[in-house]
């Protein structure tokens, strides 16, 4: 058997730059994130808050189409928050809706604002105008199906006290997801928040939550209305204006997850797309920012959404190399993580030991084909709302 010391004798330029792939393959899922937590250790996540009698008004907007199962709830929950009285505003904007979502909201005038269309005309286009029109000096934005803890406007807000916090994310927690995803989602889902913790504290996140997010109104820059993420592009913008995008990880909500393997695929190709759109546009590059953020956005975001074509490139490059030691070692572990997603798939919550394959190759397949779809503009800003 070789030794190690003779391996790495034989290695020449094409294990080389197949090495170079792979830890750029790698590096944003397995280099990245101990990486930001050591650069954010001993640093604190902005915090504050605001003297009980100069806490600022604030908005909230929920955009809401043919959500005649949960609109009546969300409103009750949104009544019900814990922010000092007289200084919350909640805002429903009947998008268009079809069913009985507009007839349930008017009972609750005029305790909130109804705002509606005639016709659909999406989320962005409505938040463009809506905030434009808007004195209360923070908007939070929220989804009509996510509900808070009481206490999470007070806990998003609190964040907008430190002057250098333009935008606050808070922690939407996924209830009763498929059980195929379940507890791949719940893995995913720890770290991402482990990491947007980290990156708070040593510079400021990437992109908010789109279902519970706030910001102070005077940062708000309308945006393209076929926008298709808009929860990137309007942080992002908050950045590029001298602020950061914190994560309040005490500001709870809760939300239905998906409820098939379909409709995550579709949900993520539908990222991915709008990352790629965002990135052709050039409004979603923090052009401006410190190199901290810098060097989040890259590590964090704009690898991962590169990964497939790095990882399609070191498999190619392999298969063109096939004779070099680390090719051969590179393209029997490609075949076993398939083999691992495949068989997980096939034998799904079973195998429960195969989830992080899975996941992994799954959402790849759909990161793959969302930025393709992205880039060749054919991703609708319009989300088509599951049944359920």
């Amino acid at each position: 058997m070789e030794s190690a010391a003779a391996v790495l004798d034989g290695l020449g330029w094409p294990d080389a730059v197949l090495a170079a792939l792979l830890v750029l393959f790698a590096y944003p899922f397995a280099i990245y994130p101990p990486l930001i937590r050591l650069l954010a250790r001993g640093r604190r996540p902005p915090a504050g808050e605001f003297p009980e009698g100069e806490w600022p008004e604030a908005a909230l907007i929920i955009c809401a189409l043919n959500e005649e199962g949960v609109i009546g709830e969300k409103i009750e929950n949104s009544l019900a928050l814990d922010y000092p009285e007289g200084k919350l505003r909640v805002v429903v904007v009947n998008d268009g809706s079809t069913d009985l979502t507009g007839e349930i909201a008017r009972r609750w005038t005029p305790r909130i604002e109804l705002i509606e269309r005639e016709r659909r005309r999406g989320k962005v286009w409505n938040l463009n105008r809506v905030i434009a029109g808007r004195r209360e000096p923070v908007v939070v934005l929220s989804d009509a199906n996510v509900m808070y803890a009481r206490d999470a406007m007070r806990r998003l807000v609190e964040r907008l006290a430190d002057p250098e916090v333009g935008c606050a994310s808070g922690k939407v927690v996924l209830v009763e997801t498929a059980a195929e995803l379940e507890t791949a989602e719940k893995q995913y889902y720890s770290i991402e928040w482990s990491l947007q913790e980290a990156e708070s504290a040593f510079c400021s996140m990437v992109g908010a939550d789109g279902a519970m997010y706030a910001l102070k109104r005077a940062l708000f820059r309308p945006v393209p209305d076929d926008t298709i993420i808009e929860d990137l592009v309007i942080p992002v913008q908050v950045v590029r204006q001298g602020k950061r995008a914190v994560f309040a990880p005490d500001a709870l909500g809760w939300e239905q997850g998906v409820a098939s393997l379909a409709e995550e695929f579709r949900r993520k190709v539908r990222i991915a797309a709008g990352a790629a759109q965002a990135l052709v546009r050039g409004n979603g590059w923090p052009v401006g920012a410190p190199w901290r953020f810098w060097f989040v956005f890259v590590s964090h975001k704009l690898l991962r959404w590169l990964s497939p074509f790095v990882g399609l490139g070191a498999l190619g490059w392999a298969g063109w190399h096939w004779e070099a030691p680390l090719a051969r070692l590179a393209l029997a572990g490609a075949a076993a993580l398939a083999a691992a997603a495949l068989l997980r798939w096939t034998a799904g919550p079973r195998a429960r030991a195969l989830d992080a394959p899975f996941y992994f190759v799954f959402g790849q397949c759909a990161q793959l084909a969302g930025f393709l779809k992205g880039l060749a503009g054919r991703q609708s800003a319009l989300w088509a709302k599951a049944d359920r």
